[in-house]
């Protein structure tokens, strides 16, 4: 370090060195600029016998494209030697000027120090001394000249030694802006620089790794908390950023189309999943519907199951045949015990249908799109969002008293196949039936709602996972 110190430099009005630089490392950094532009010509010149020697030199079909790709190098190669030939070349002018600025600085805070003494010194020079009839002698009115011809003089030398160091502070500053000039990257156009293209790019490649994270976070409490759509929600916004991020990069050339497939995948695979949990739900409603039409409803159990949309409870059926009630001996339902002839009717699946809220059926998303075709649920958004987190701290209940059913109704909410058990079970309380395809409904948001897209994004970003289309 050459960093110099010369101590107080209020002499010149100034809080501190003006000239606060490192010689040695701006000398250093002229070197290493000049030592990469000699080394990138040499690069130039072995490039250019590869490109301009005759293909009798080489042996295969790779030749070209290796003559190609050595073109390609040279070329670019060229124009960021000219960059840093240019900022040696500068870096050795602007040294002697600023050598002179650091020894023009030092001298006029030599100076100013020198005025201050020579003040300090007119300052302590005897004032001229009046006798007593208050008159003054030609001796005294000498020492009252010399002390103010002496103060006169210090003020001068300390306003030139201001003077000086102003001149080589301009000095410097017209040096430094010509350095500054002479090196910006606005003043090359050889495809090197930065554009406000190149900035954007840079924008949207922080937010998709940013978002591809958050959606890494968000697949796993998928995975952990199934069923829950709060969860899926913030997946699909953080999703949506994701592809936009993800394609505005792609169509760049800077991001990867695995990224941009599996974005489009499982954004078109929550819309599915969307409308098809619109149409599931009115037919759910349409058996409720018929089921309190035609079933003389009157429940014997004093809390008859609730099915709700997602991970709910369990559904409980006494078969009856295919009516809603009948007559018959004892039966034991729901912990109620009746007597022979009494009319029964089993909880139905159908009327105790509840209507959840979903994702997609949100107050914000519904103020922006309207209704679109879904039907008003009984339980709001967050109501829903508490009573599937309710469902899946019961499921997690069950890890160690129950091992195999909790990864049976794990699986089931993950794999969609306890949507399709439910809906099946709707229907058929009214005699009617669905087909088996309406698993594969169920499968498709389990799949969406662990994020598998966003997983690896976000994987394939912090290098946790391969690339498979790096960008």
């Amino acid at each position: 370090m050459s960093i110099r110190n010369l101590g107080d430099w209020s002499p010149l009005d100034r809080d501190s060195d003006p000239v606060y630089t490192d010689t040695e490392q701006i000398a250093t950094s002229q070197k290493r600029y000049q030592f990469i532009a000699t080394t990138i010509d040499e690069a130039v010149t072995n490039l250019a016998k590869i490109v301009d020697s005759n293909a009798d030199s080489y042996a295969g079909q790779w030749v070209e494209g290796l003559k190609k790709d050595a073109t390609s190098i040279r070329d670019r190669l060229t124009k960021a030697g000219v960059r840093y030939h240019d900022a040696a070349r500068e870096i050795a002018t602007y040294q002697p000027e600023l050598d002179t600025a650091l020894s023009e600085t030092a001298g006029a805070l030599e100076d100013a120090r020198d005025a201050e003494d020579a003040q300090a010194k007119a300052d302590a020079m005897p004032d001229p001394a009046k006798k007593e009839d208050g008159t003054v002698t030609p001796e005294e009115t000498q020492k009252g000249e010399d002390k103010s011809k002496a103060s006169s003089a210090a003020e001068g030398d300390l306003g030139a030694a201001k003077t000086r160091l102003t001149n080589a502070m301009n000095a410097l500053d017209i040096a430094g802006k010509r350095l500054g000039d002479a090196v910006n990257s606005k003043k090359y156009d050889d495809g090197l620089s930065d554009t406000f293209n190149d900035k954007v790019v840079a924008v949207f490649a922080k937010i998709s790794q940013v978002f591809a994270i958050i959606g890494m976070i968000l697949g796993v409490l998928a995975l952990l908390i199934p069923g829950v759509n709060v969860l899926i929600l913030a997946g699909v916004v953080a999703g949506a950023i994701t592809l936009v991020a993800n394609i505005v990069l792609y169509v760049n050339d800077k991001g990867s189309l695995a990224d941009v497939i599996l974005g489009v995948v499982g954004l078109g695979l929550a819309g599915l999943g969307a409308w098809a949990s619109i149409f599931a739900k009115n037919m759910a409603n349409s058996a409720r519907n018929l089921g309190n039409l035609f079933g003389r409803q009157r429940p014997i159990t004093q809390n008859p199951p609730q099915l709700q949309w997602g991970p709910g409870a369990p559904i409980e059926l006494t078969n009856l045949g295919p009516g809603l009630g009948g007559r018959g001996g004892p039966i034991v339902t729901g912990g109620v015990r009746t007597v022979p002839g009494d009319f029964i009717v089993p909880p139905n699946p159908a009327t105790g249908w509840t209507n959840m809220s979903d994702w997609f059926n949100n107050p914000a998303i519904n103020w922006l799109l309207g209704k679109g075709g879904v039907i008003t649920p009984e339980l709001g958004f967050w109501a829903s969002a508490w009573q599937q987190f309710k469902g899946a701290g019961t499921l997690w209940a069950g890890l160690f008293s129950n091992p195999l059913k909790f990864a049976k109704d794990w699986a089931g909410v993950i794999g969609g196949l306890s949507g399709f058990r439910d809906l099946s079970a709707i229907m058929k309380a009214v005699g009617g039936n669905i087909s088996p395809l309406w698993f594969i409904w169920g499968g498709i948001n389990g799949i969406f709602g662990i994020g598998a897209g966003q997983i690896y994004t976000g994987g394939r970003l912090e290098e946790w996972v391969p690339a498979a289309n790096p960008s």
